[in-house]
């Protein structure tokens, strides 16, 4: 018995309905693989570039402190310095009217002073330049201090590039142009009392591909104009080598200069945002009220999470054509389509079998209720019974039934009823009540009394009158007969075949009416053959 199991089971779930539900259920699980391998692998993405970006803003913020100080060393140890200086012969070389080239020995910085100055101006400039010797001379990135001057509202410019060359060659207008707009941004930022320290957005040094942006610090001086020191910042060596520099911007950040006041340093945040068809990922710069975006296309993104899951992303692309495929194949078997359509025929059958029941039970005079106790819910019920259903409980009558072998009577808006009680053999926990109008049966069996009595008296009358118009004509018919067969004449003859068939059918009429009465006996005469 196990193995003939066994082999119907094997049998059943090899056929093509089993097989397609197989085939579509498997699709949708490569679908849903599909998604979630995407979905990982581009948030892998955007939390590898997220912390590249928390680090380039580590890096930066570094810097800025380092600089900051840097800024209040030469303001306060090496600018302010009033000892005269051990280094004579200090010569400076006139480029143009008010540009001056400052030779010195050591040529890793090289310093230019624009505008009229003295000679304590030039030995500051040299200080400045020789400490920025040290400080620098491991860099292979251009870096930049701006100096404007409050005592005589000069202008110095110390460099890591080639100052003298760049302001005699073809790029003179170039230096001319960045030395006038640093010089109008810091006058702006010296006339403004509220500010203490700026920074500018991300700038490129078009000749040198470097990209910077400039800390700008203010310093007040009673009776003087006020001294701005200003340092361009590269960032070229802190940014990895799969990031295009051009895709960086700095710009003010809203939420940390409402908060810096609360907080001196905030946690680290990462905000990614779309805007359009590119990718926005940004973080805050902390302490400068700045942040740090980097904007990537959207195609970038795809291209990365494609190759990091080209070889599973293909296998499960493999797997859902095959998935396909086969669904496709056992979806359109010739057995699949009679089984679709015996199937359909089945279903319809059901509906009219289910429509027939209905319909029956709708028709139906007496009541009926079929009730599921264990689901607390009517399975089949006809008007008679929703008309009276409000004004029963059921379980009331159910146990009232089973004590009184399953019938109740029960008076409803002053009307008798008769409610039977049956259990159904299939589900135990369905009841079955038949409700029967026993006024009504009553009604009418008088009524049909009534229509049986008088259906006997016209019989009776019926037959009483037939029985007495059959014996008043019967008699002067037959007299007519005789009379007219003793005339020879053809007249007569034929009055008298006619007066014979009246009799007969006379004599019939009394014979069927003997037979309806049972007033005909039968009579035993001997006869031959």
């Amino acid at each position: 018995m196990s193995q003939s199991d066994t082999t119907v089971s094997t049998r059943f779930s090899l056929l093509p309905g089993s097989i397609t539900r197989f085939f579509l259920l498997l699709i949708i699980v490569l679908l849903v693989t599909m998604g979630v391998m995407v979905q990982s692998a581009v948030n892998a993405w955007l939390k590898d570039k997220s912390y590249q970006i928390v680090d380039i803003t580590h890096a930066i913020h570094k810097r800025v402190d380092t600089w900051r100080y840097v800024t209040w060393q030469i303001y306060d140890n090496i600018a302010a310095t009033t000892t005269p200086s051990t280094g004579e012969g200090l010569q400076e070389t006139r480029l143009k009217q008010d540009v001056y080239y400052l030779e010195k020995p050591r040529r890793k910085t090289e310093a230019l002073i624009f505008g009229s100055h003295d000679s304590a101006t030039l030995e500051m400039t040299q200080r400045m330049s020789t400490y920025l010797d040290t400080l620098w001379g491991a860099e292979n990135v251009p870096w930049s201090m701006y100096y404007l001057n409050g005592q005589d509202n000069s202008l110095i410019l110390i460099s890591t590039l080639p100052l003298k060359d760049l302001s005699s060659g073809f790029k003179e207008s170039t230096i001319g142009n960045i030395v006038d707009s640093r010089r109008a941004e810091m006058l702006q930022q010296a006339n403004a009392l509220d500010e203490r320290e700026s920074f500018s957005s991300l700038r490129k040094l078009a000749w040198q591909n470097g990209h910077y942006f400039t800390l700008r610090t203010t310093f007040n001086q009673p009776g003087h104009l006020a001294t701005v020191v200003a340092f361009d910042l590269p960032i070229n060596d802190l940014i990895p080598p799969g990031m295009p520099l051009d895709s960086f911007r700095i710009e003010p950040d809203a939420t940390q200069a409402t908060g810096r006041s609360s907080e001196k340093e905030a946690p680290d945040s990462v905000t990614i945002s779309f805007n359009g068809s590119k990718i926005e990922i940004s973080s805050a710069l902390n302490s400068t009220g700045m942040r740090l975006i980097w904007q990537v296309p959207f195609g970038t993104l795809l291209l990365d999470t494609l190759q990091n899951i080209l070889l599973p992303l293909l296998l499960n692309i493999g797997l859902l054509a095959l998935a396909l495929f086969g669904y496709a194949t056992f979806r359109h078997q010739p057995g699949r389509s009679t089984e679709s359509t015996s199937g359909n025929a089945a279903n319809n059958e059901l509906r009219v079998l289910r429509a027939i029941n209905e319909e029956i039970v709708s028709l139906l005079p007496l009541g009926l209720l079929v009730y599921d106790q264990e689901g607390n819910r009517t399975v089949i019920s006809n008007k008679i019974a929703d008309h009276l259903l409000p004004h029963l409980n059921l379980q009331n009558i159910t146990s009232m039934a089973e004590q009184h072998q399953g019938v109740i009577q029960a008076t409803i808006n002053n009307e008798l009823y008769e409610i039977r009680l049956f259990r159904s053999q299939i589900a135990p926990r369905t009841q079955i009540f038949i409700i029967r109008d026993q006024d009504r049966e009553v009604l009418v069996n008088k009524k049909l009394k009534q229509a049986q009595r008088l259906y006997e008296k016209n019989q009776q009358g019926r037959a009483a009158f037939m029985q007495n118009i059959s014996n008043t004509l019967k008699e002067p018919v037959r007299q007519l007969a005789v009379n007219a067969a003793a005339v020879t004449t053809p007249e007569s003859l034929k009055l008298a075949d006619q007066a014979d068939v009246l009799v007969r059918m006379i004599d019939e009429i009394q014979l069927a009416n003997m037979l309806e009465n049972d007033a005909w006996k039968s009579e035993a005469t001997l006869f031959s053959l």
